[in-house]
């Protein structure tokens, strides 16, 4: 959109100044600064203007005021554009007034008309904006000559034009020249415009998902009608101080449509379609004989007046036309009749419509497709309370029965002379064949109306205050309308529906939202919400009148849904096997008084008992919002209060359970693990298994499973077997699962296997030990059931993956001597003795668990350390010297019990040293898994 709209300098006599507050770009903010600082260079102002609308922002409205007028822009910034006196800043100004075009296209000035078109209703034409002369009077262009003609109408001193889509100011300067400034409005800002779909009387959109049969348009139906005579028609309430009369002039022709509004969608969301004109036209510009009204945000999706998402509805209405001259020629408007006999065939094409506003046309894809008039039936609210003519009223007693079709839902005499809604509530008579409706019209007395606050609007009433609120007594509503008929005539019909206004005293309450997560303790798996906040919405009066008219309750329970809530009352609960519970989602819910009983009387409900009990079913989604929606009644089932209890039901996050060890995963999902003997190890040819038990790697994993008193979870584990899950390894499957305890104990299964991850360890298959060492082995979540029941996702069992590498902690461990290094000194006497207590063994890390070297067997005995050293046959390690001209090693004893001092040694002789030299040891301590570490010591020997 070209944005260059200020096409002069304002100079002379104009002002501009600037009220209320936006929010934009620094520039566009620094601009109008300059225009509320510097008012008399009005070049900066007109730059500051140009800016505004360099940033987007468009005019939403033009208000004439005692000296001049105000602009509004779009993001509620207004400007005073005044004329001072002889030019005088500051001085009174002058009134300004602002030109618009009718439906007939007519030129009005303030809303008055001047006599004077751009355009007869019907025709095209180039709308050419009014000037003002150097006369200061108005210049119309002559839509026959096309030329500019001066009027008799003088021009005030500042006026706007509102054309297509633009608004031009024009300033009357002190030496009789005018300034034009060109600003976009609304009109102008439109950059896409679409028809989505229509709204019927009652409300109920369709969309136009797809498009019609025919051509790629979509389609409504419509019906066309062609009076064969003068008709006249009087509608009036009971006493007939009401009164509305209409006629129909012979050959009146007129289309009726099934749709009552459009919905369209605009661009910008931000463009306030409700000030814009708009019309349907074809494809040469013509309009369709239907009239479009003021644009409405489409409240079936927000509740404001400018519609936050682009969406408008624009309500649709025939024009009765008076020069068609035929049926033939009326529908002649919609198709094109190639035929010329006014009957669409199969080869005739419906003729396709846009969507028009003064600056942009939508795509051409809306069409009408004819249909026959055919009788049409009336009801209120819904399909179940249809209306039947006045004239067929069935009376029984004093009962009149307003309808015969809904006795399935309301068998009850008393209740099916009336319909009962709610206070405020909108209520819409609708028809099931709408095309043949012309017109309709509510009328209720006067009376009626004052004393029950009754609001009618089109099809729709509402009920807004309480006349007597102690019987409630029902009141006559007349719903009037024009029946078309094929044969050209009409049928005036009257059906007269008595309203009963429901005993409402708080509607609609929303307690607080419960986030509940189902309780590993049956027992536990329930929560309570209190209805103080229902009670507190009333006043006393109300409590009062609540407390001495409930007299039952109802509750239900809803799943909500993008397409609106779910009734899953019924739903059955969890039972044996997620399917079969006997009992339902309502039985879950209670009332219970203050000392937490359930009520037997409704006046005694103190909070409302949701009780899980574990049952919750599994086809009921843990992503959803649920909520319990209880209603107290009145002895006649008038709803006095509702109250809403919006709740989600989940389980624990599977990570939760699966909280890994900082020793084994230092904050990552690749553990370490250092294997370690227990007694369900299986020993292979004297060789035991390389193995880990899983519940190590994580905090608590076998209480958290299966808490005391509570429903165990369960959990399983599973690996495929191959280094970091190739299976394409050339070694093959070389490590699987087995389980700790019961009949599987130690049973190692290769491949993808289940094993119950608080019973689970890893372990290296047959003679497999030198090839799972230190490398990763993927384990994946198998299954996992909260309490046994509740399916963790694919995605979240994914997402605890983890590996483990396997280790040997003797192997990772370390030798040296005391002091940690690898040095101790002797004497170079025939034969040394070095003591346990001159070395240092550790396991698998510098802050390692210290063993013995030389241990007694009682040693042996108290810690299972030793249970992983594999020793020689005489029960000692392997020592030996790396060079035996220079040192021997001699005897290697451990540590015997029972006599004081003697601690296990290795001993070692010097071979003829003649000066301070050195020899090296070898400390070699094998495990029992077939690995080792072997450190050399080097003896220092003293002459």
């Amino acid at each position: 959109m070209n944005k260059k709209f200020l096409s002069a300098v304002l100079f002379g006599a104009l002002m501009v100044t600037s009220t209320g507050t936006f929010v934009s770009c620094k520039d566009y903010d620094d601009d109008i600064d300059r225009i509320d600082n510097t008012l008399n260079d009005l070049k900066s102002q007109i730059a500051a203007l140009q800016t505004a609308v360099d940033n987007g922002k468009w005019i939403t409205d033009v208000t004439p005021t005692s000296d001049g007028l105000t602009i509004t822009m779009n993001d509620g910034r207004t400007f005073n554009i005044t004329n001072g006196k002889n030019g005088a800043q500051g001085e009174k100004g002058v009134d300004g007034s602002k030109l618009t075009l009718d439906a007939e296209g007519q030129w009005l000035i303030d809303g008055e008309p001047t006599g004077w078109y751009c355009a007869k209703k019907g025709e095209t034409a180039t709308v050419i904006v009014p000037e003002v002369g150097n006369d200061g009077y108005w210049y119309f262009v002559n839509k026959e000559t096309g030329k500019l003609e001066k009027s008799t109408i003088k021009a005030a001193p500042v006026t706007a034009v509102e054309a297509d889509g633009i608004c031009t100011l024009t300033v009357v300067n002190p030496d009789g020249t005018t300034t034009v400034v060109k600003l976009p409005t609304t009109a102008a800002s439109i950059t896409e415009l679409e028809i989505v779909g229509y709204l019927n009387a009652a409300g109920q959109f369709t969309a136009f998902s797809n498009p019609g049969t025919a051509d790629n348009k979509y389609e409504m139906n419509s019906s066309a009608f062609y009076a064969k005579q003068k008709y006249e028609w009087e509608w009036k309430d009971k006493d007939g101080s009401q009164k509305v009369s209409g006629s129909m002039a012979e050959k009146t022709a007129l289309v009726s449509l099934e749709g009552a509004s459009l919905v369209v969608r605009v661009a910008p969301a931000s463009a306030d379609l409700s000030t814009v004109s708009m019309n349907l036209i074809n494809s040469q510009l013509k309009e369709a004989p239907i009239a479009l009204g003021a644009a409405k945000a489409y409240k079936g999706l927000v509740a404001r007046d400018a519609s936050a998402n682009g969406l408008w509805s624009v309500p649709m209405s025939s024009e009765v036309l008076s020069d068609v001259g035929s049926l033939q020629a009326l529908k002649q408007n919609f198709f094109i009749d190639a035929n010329g006999n006014g009957v669409k065939d199969a080869t005739e094409k419906n003729i396709a419509f846009a969507l028009k506003t003064p600056s942009f046309i939508s795509n051409y894809n809306l069409a009408f497709n004819n249909i026959g008039l055919k009788a049409a039936n009336a009801f209120i609210n819904d399909d179940d309370h249809g209306l039947v003519k006045d004239e067929d009223l069935t009376h029984v007693g004093n009962t009149i029965y307003y309808t015969g079709k809904n006795e399935k839902s309301n068998s009850d005499p008393e209740d099916r002379s009336y319909i009962s809604v709610k206070l405020g509530a909108t209520n819409t008579f609708y028809f099931d064949v709408p095309t043949s409706i012309y017109k309709s019209q509510i009328i209720v007395d006067e009376f009626e109306a004052q004393n029950w606050g009754v609001k009618i609007e089109g099809n729709t009433f509402t009920v807004n205050k309480y006349f007597d609120k102690a019987t409630i007594p029902s009141f006559p509503v007349y719903f009037n309308y024009i029946e078309l008929v094929n044969d050209g005539s009409i049928k005036s019909v009257t059906q007269t529906v008595y309203i009963r206004l429901e005993r409402s005293i708080s509607a609609d309450v929303t307690l607080d939202a419960k986030a509940w997560t189902i309780n590993a303790v049956p027992s536990k798996d329930n929560f309570t919400a209190p209805l103080k906040k229902m009670y507190d919405a009333m006043s006393a009066e109300e409590l009062t009148n609540w407390k001495e008219f409930v007299s039952s309750y109802d509750y239900d329970v809803y799943q909500v849904n993008a397409d609106g809530p779910t009734n899953i009352s019924r739903y059955k609960q969890y039972g044996q096997d997620g399917t079969n519970g006997s009992k339902t989602i309502k039985d879950m819910v209670s009332l219970i008084n203050s000392n937490g009983a359930i009520i037997s009387n409704a006046v005694d409900a103190a909070s409302i008992k949701v009780n899980l009990n574990q049952e919750w079913p599994t086809n009921l989604a843990f992503d959803k919002e649920y909520y319990v929606l209880v209603s107290f009644k009145d002895s006649k089932g008038d709803v006095l209060s509702t109250a809403k209890l919006p709740f989600t039901v989940n389980i624990p996050e599977l990570s939760t359970f699966l909280v890994k060890q900082q020793g084994v995963f230092n904050g990552t999902n690749d553990g370490t693990a250092y294997i370690f003997s227990k007694d369900y190890n299986v020993a292979d040819n004297d060789v035991v298994a390389m193995q880990y038990d899983l519940t190590y790697g994580f905090v608590k994993l076998a209480e958290k499973l299966a808490p005391t008193g509570a429903t165990a979870t369960t959990l399983t584990f599973k690996t495929n077997g191959f280094i970091n899950g190739d299976d394409k390894n050339s070694e093959g499957k070389i490590v699987g699962l087995a389980a700790m305890s019961g009949a599987n104990q130690g049973i190692l299964v290769p491949g993808q296997t289940n094993v119950n991850a608080s019973d689970a360890i890893l372990m290296a298959q047959k003679g497999k030990n030198g090839k799972v060492y230190g490398q990763k082995f993927v384990v994946e979540v198998a299954d996992a059931k909260y309490v046994g029941k509740y399916a963790y996702s694919d995605n979240e069992k994914k997402a605890q993956k983890f590996t483990i590498t396997m280790k040997s902690p003797i192997k990772e461990g370390s030798i040296s001597a005391a002091d940690g290094s690898k040095t101790i000194a002797i004497d170079a006497t025939d034969q040394q003795k070095i003591v346990e207590s001159k070395f240092l063994a550790k396991t698998y890390s510098t802050a390692g668990t210290k063993y013995q070297l030389f241990p007694s067997d009682a040693t042996k005995k108290g810690s299972s350390i030793y249970e992983w050293i594999k020793y020689n046959d005489d029960a000692t390690i392997t020592i030996t010297s790396k060079d035996d001209k220079v040192l021997k090693v001699k005897e290697i004893k451990n540590t015997q019990e029972g006599e004081d001092g003697y601690e296990g040694y290795v001993k070692v002789e010097p071979v003829n040293p003649a000066y301070d030299t050195t020899g090296d040891i070898t400390v070699t301590v094998n495990d029992v898994w077939g690995f080792s570490i072997s450190q050399d010591i080097t003896i220092n020997v003293k002459r």
